[in-house]
């Protein structure tokens, strides 16, 4: 993906020296991929492994498969649903609230710490979350909300890193690492299902915990804040991306924040009411879906584990196809930065709010589950749209990192109110009525935000992101290093 146009900026001559090099950008998008991979299975695991950690006690499963303990404290079967939504909502409010945090860590110690640092804490809590269930469930949902802050620091983190690595011609492609966690989602599903029944729910978070730690170990030696940290860039590739990306950004300069500035662009906002409507309905999908499969259309586990895993991992695939086919419009001028970002944001919206609509309409499963695979597969056009957007309005000084905290605080809040919606409406899960309502509520959400973002939604760099005279002798910032000596070949 990177390779053919960092060749393209070199001479034939030097072609040879790059072609027995992974290049840089490649192993950034590999880390990006795996680190959201990873993010949200640690993030889902609860949702499968809570059927095992509190069981109701009228029932016949007082303890958990092949023996492992229930969750202390977890009480009479009164309390239990309620235990249930605090455990699960916890992880979703510290994760809203964490985002501003995310932009302003960023800003004061780069990418490579945040990201990495919020990786180990999700990590380490995963593995702790046994012993907390034998604690109280109170220590549990404190686990979760570390977890939930500390995620909340990813996104805004990698945004900012973005603008100082990639290219506009390839900012498309590489956004389509993000969806990483739709394979997470996806593998999740099946992954904990074999875990619970043939080890038990405590190894789901050793797996996923263990995964984490792995990760970050990677992370710490392959990852740099920018290409002239790295030490073991390629000079071509390193030519290559100081070219194209400093016609975008000003890197040799720090400067604050314009938090005031952002929170009154209307483009900024544009870009968090539309994402608001997209993530409802998407999290109908991963939240409710499985419920939905098993309850109205009937599969058992197994089968509903597969079928609600399957699109999400589709949806990766489906997500490269989007941002490629982006990238090729902005490179070929076959629309203009704005409408191609206002493009792939009408399909990831407006097609799946029609297609969600119908699908409670639909009496034959086989084209019922079509439908329902092609909604989640065209959501995932978002990130050759509205989510690239967020950097194209402020690609200098990092500051993409500062609008995605912005805009996931308003966005991400969709990421509860949607489940809750769902079960304010839904009060038995196996009437198809009701699903209805949930589904046209989704439907409406998703267009109306849509058109918001028709109306202000731009691609252009906003006036208080613009570049300033670049000095020689200014300082750089934390995220910022040095300039390179010299180049150390892998």
């Amino acid at each position: 993906m990177f390779v053919e146009s960092t060749k393209r900026a070199v001479s034939p001559t030097t072609n040879y020296i790059f072609s027995d090099k992974i290049p840089a950008r490649l192993v950034l998008y590999f880390l990006s991929w795996s680190g959201f991979l990873v993010s949200f299975m640690m993030r889902n695991d609860m949702n499968f492994a809570l059927v095992a950690m509190i069981s109701n006690h009228n029932s016949t499963q007082t303890q958990s498969i092949n023996g492992s303990q229930t969750i202390s404290g977890s009480g009479n079967e009164d309390q239990i649903n309620i235990v249930k939504s605090v455990i699960i909502s916890s992880f979703y409010w510290c994760y809203v609230l964490s985002q501003v945090v995310g932009g302003v860590a960023t800003e004061l110690f780069g990418t490579k710490c945040v990201f990495g640092w919020s990786q180990l804490a999700t990590a380490l809590c995963s593995v702790l979350m046994p012993l907390a269930a034998q604690l109280h469930y109170t220590a549990v949902i404190a686990l979760r909300s570390i977890q939930g802050f500390a995620s909340g620091l990813t996104w805004p983190a990698m945004y900012a890193i973005v603008g100082y690595w990639i290219p506009l011609t390839e900012r498309s492609r590489f956004m389509s690492s993000f969806q990483g966690f739709s394979i997470g989602i996806g593998l999740t599903y099946p992954l904990c299902g074999f875990i619970l029944s043939e080890f038990g729910w405590p190894y789901v978070f050793y797996t996923t915990g263990t995964l984490g730690l792995a990760w970050c170990i990677l992370w710490y030696f392959l990852a740099f804040n920018t290409p002239r940290e790295h030490p073991r860039i390629a000079e071509e590739e390193l030519n290559y991306i100081e070219l194209n990306v400093r016609k975008e950004i000003n890197s040799t300069a720090k400067v604050k924040v314009p938090w005031l500035q952002i929170f009154r662009s209307l483009p900024a906002w544009a870009i968090a009411i539309t994402t608001f409507g997209r993530i409802f309905l998407h999290y109908v999908f991963i939240v409710n879906g499985p419920t939905f499969m098993g309850n109205v259309l009937k599969f058992n586990f197994e089968t509903n584990g597969f079928l609600s895993g399957m699109p999400f991992i589709c949806s990766y695939i489906s997500s490269v196809f989007f941002c490629y086919i982006a990238d090729k419009f902005v490179l070929y001028k076959v629309l203009n930065l704005t409408n191609v970002r206002k493009l792939f944001t009408a399909l990831s919206q407006i097609i799946p709010g029609i297609l969600i609509y119908c699908i409670g309409y639909i009496d034959n499963v086989n084209i019922l589950l079509t439908v329902w695979f092609i909604a989640v597969i065209f959501i995932t056009a978002s990130y050759a749209g509205a989510m690239a957007n967020i950097i194209d309005l402020a690609p200098n000084y990092g500051h993409s990192a500062a609008v995605l905290a912005f805009c996931q605080t308003i966005h991400m809040s969709a990421s509860f109110i949607s489940p809750l919606t769902a079960g304010f409406i839904i009060t038995r899960e196996d009437s198809i009525d009701q699903w209805r309502s949930v589904f046209a509520v989704a439907a409406v959400i998703s267009i109306l935000t849509y058109l918001v973002y028709q109306i202000f939604g731009t691609a252009e760099v906003q006036s208080w992101n613009k570049e300033l005279p670049a000095h020689d002798d200014l300082a750089e910032g934390k995220i910022l290093s040095k300039p390179k000596e010299s180049i150390v070949s892998t």
